[in-house]
This record gives C-alpha cells, structure tokens and sequence, in this order.
C-alpha cells in the first residue's frame, strides 16, 4: 500500500467517524437506490457485500431510465416526497438540484477525502463551500477500433491525431466503411458526444464564473469539425445515439471505429458478440502532434440524498460505500467498465486485466491511463442541452451553417438562461 493510499484508507475512516452510528439494535433499515442499466449491475454486484458489513441495512436497487430518474427525483425533491434514498445523478445536471435545498449536507463525510478525488469532481458537488452529494464515476472517452478492418486497409493504429483520423477515414470511407459516429439527429442525448470533443480541446462553453463565452472561437472551430467529420469528408456514420441502424451497422462491419466512454464496450459485446476479437482500443486522439494528450467525457455521475429520507444514516453509508471506497470501487469498473472517481481504485492492477472482447487488451492501459481529463463547467445543464440539441438539428438539417449554429447556441445561452 503507498502512501496516498494509507492516506485515504485513513481519510475514509474518519469520513466513516463523521457518519451517524447505525447500531446493530436498531431495527433493520431498507434504503432505495434509483440508478440505471450498468449502474444497476454495479450496485447489485457490491450491495450483498454492504449488507454483510451493515447488518441493520437493505439495500433495494431500482432500475430507471436515466432521464425519467433525473426529472423524477427533481420532482420529488421539490414535493418533498416520493424520491428515494439515493439517486444516481448526471454529475452535468447536478447543479439544477442545488436550489431545491433539499439534497443532504454531505461535506462533513466527504471533507477528509477531499484529495481523493479530481479536483473538478470535487468541485461539482456543492456550492459555497459544502458538498451535497458523494462522487460515483467519471465517463472519460476511449477511442474503440475494429483492428481486422484497420489492417486490412494498412491502417496502423493508434492513431495519433484526428487529422489522422480523417486520413484513414478517408481510406475507409472508399469501401463504404464508417470511422467512427456522429449524432444526428442529434436532440438531447446526443449533446454529450459533442462535448467529448470539446472538452477534450479545453473548449468550454461556460466560463468559471457561469457567463457564456461569447465569440468563442475555439467551440465554434470544433462544432465545425464535428460536422465536417460527417458533412464534408463523410468519414462517420449519422444516427441517433443507441440507434437501432446504428447498431446494425455495427453487425454488419460497415463501422469501424467508435469514439465513447469505456462503458460502451458493453453494448458492443451484447449488439455484436460475433465481432470478439477483433475490435481494440486507442487513446482519444490528440488535437494535433503537439497538443496536450486530453481526452473528453460524457460528465460522470454522482450520488444525491434527498434531505427527508427516513434513512439518510444509512443511505449516506450506501453512498459512501459505493463512492469513496476502493473495493467497490474497483468492482464498478469490473462490472460496468465505470472509470472511478477515488483515486486509490485506480491503481488497483484490476484496472489493468485485459478483455476476452479486445483480444486481452485492457481498456485502462491502452486508451486511458495516459490521458488527461479536463474539466468542463456546466451550468442549468438541462435547459442547457435543450438549447443546444435543438441547434445542433437545425444544422443537421441544412438549415443553418455550424458558424450559424454555434451563435445561435451562445445567444440562446445567454438570453434564455441569464448567463
């Protein structure tokens, strides 16, 4: 065990202290958990070890669709009623729950494992010095790539930049086969693939302060590769995201390369088992050879309790136990591929096995570990993405240019939000 590591084993224990005692006379507790698909493999992979550790306490796992969960729990907060005891939050619409005031006071927990975490992570937990929530995941990008497709066509892989990423596209794109995927239509779910790329490039759209960037030129030069990718060199396959001709595509080979967190490899594994062995992994692509290596992100998640459960003792223990401890935190990523957010888990050598899927390659080691993953600011993220979404169709459409779109995107912004 290093020495970061001592540090925050022993920095859990006094979070563990600063917890409300549960004691073993009093009468069993059942907590509700509302999280979705691998969040919920995940949990129910950890919670039979929590219930062992906490006697006094069940653990029921709810299975949400992650945008109901998100506007359910943001209802039930505002009633006061009807939420569970833990929520699974979008860690990007985390700051819309704040003003309801009625998330629990976390900081007090989450104070001595405050070095445990990403600095940014840390920081989106609360507001005024107080944290209300505990850090689960992040979703950092990974680059996945059919390697018989690639060779095949003398692609040598990994591919440095995306300007080489369009070269070998352009190869592909010569034999009817897809580099990679933009979404298009894109609507609220697909924003968060925008976004990879432009905090992969530092590109944000709010400043520290909350003010939208006006004129930004760097946000407006990455929607406009964003569109070329599909719209100019047509080196990418247009769907929705989690489309059904998406996947079918997949089946088909007519797509070879899939730029998404490192969770997607499921989806790949359960849409296309056939193809194991012969897709791989590579970083998230530079900007260019001298760029910083930086990669981008769906935003991760957090654990949110609302302030009237009658079991937040032992919902804040759940919360702790899934999001700031090593061994559960090592199991999330076993279970559903979820990057931890404590950073003792991440130099578990668990990280570092290889997948059947990938011809033993580990996710990690060859697409993430050294890869930085910079912050992005979000703010009233869910009229944010609205915004967004529905600019970003109107250029899918050819009604507006990505120039147009993007001052559109910064006028909306700023005129419907305040900012």
């Amino acid at each position: 065990m290093t020495m970061i590591d001592r540090r925050a084993v022993l920095a859990g224990m006094a979070a563990a202290a600063a917890m409300p005692a549960i004691g073993n006379a009093q009468a069993r507790s059942k907590i509700t958990y509302w999280a979705w698909t691998e969040h919920v493999a995940a949990a129910n992979a950890v919670k039979g070890e929590f219930e062992k550790q906490n006697p006094g306490i069940t653990v029921e796992v709810v299975n949400l669709n992650p945008f109901d969960l998100q506007d359910k729990f943001l209802v039930a907060l505002a009633a006061g009623a009807g939420g569970p005891d833990v929520a699974l939050i979008l860690q990007r619409r985390f700051d819309g729950y704040l003003p309801t005031g009625g998330l629990l006071d976390t900081t007090a927990a989450m104070a001595p494992l405050k070095d445990s975490f990403p600095a940014s992570v840390y920081a989106s937990l609360g507001t005024g010095g107080k944290t209300f929530a505990v850090p689960y995941d992040q979703n950092p990008a990974v680059y996945f790539y059919r390697a018989d497709i690639f060779e095949a066509n003398g692609i040598k892989a990994p591919l440095e930049t995306w300007e080489d990423v369009v070269a070998a596209g352009r190869i592909l794109a010569a034999k009817g086969i897809f580099i990679g995927h933009v979404s298009s239509p894109s609507g609220v779910p697909g924003v968060a693939n925008l976004v990879q790329y432009l905090q992969s490039r530092n590109a944000q759209i709010f400043g520290a302060d909350g003010k939208v960037i006006r004129d930004n030129t760097l946000a407006r030069e990455t929607l406009q590769f964003y569109f070329d990718l599909a719209r100019k060199e047509k080196v990418v396959f247009e769907s929705r995201n989690n489309a059904p001709e998406f996947f079918q595509a997949i089946k088909e080979s007519k797509i070879a390369g899939y730029a998404v967190p490192a969770w997607a490899i499921f989806r790949l594994q359960k849409e296309a088992p056939e193809h194991a062995g012969k897709w791989r992994v590579m970083p998230w692509p530079k900007w260019g050879k001298d760029q910083p290596a930086t990669t981008g992100a769906w935003g991760g998640n957090v654990l949110a309790i609302p302030k009237v459960s009658r079991n937040k003792e032992a919902a804040l223990k759940w919360a702790m136990f899934i999001g700031a401890n090593e061994l559960t935190q090592v199991k999330i990523w076993q279970e559903g591929h979820l990057v931890p957010a404590f950073a003792p888990a991440l130099r578990s050598p668990e990280l570092l096995k290889g997948e059947d899927y990938l011809s033993g390659q580990s996710i990690y080691e060859a697409g993430l570990k050294d890869r930085t993953l910079n912050g992005f600011n979000y703010f009233d993220w869910a009229k944010a993405e609205v915004i967004i979404g529905n600019a970003l169709d109107l250029m899918f459409g050819g009604k507006t240019s990505p120039a147009e779109a993007w001052a559109e995107i910064e006028k909306q912004l700023a005129g419907q939000l305040g900012r």
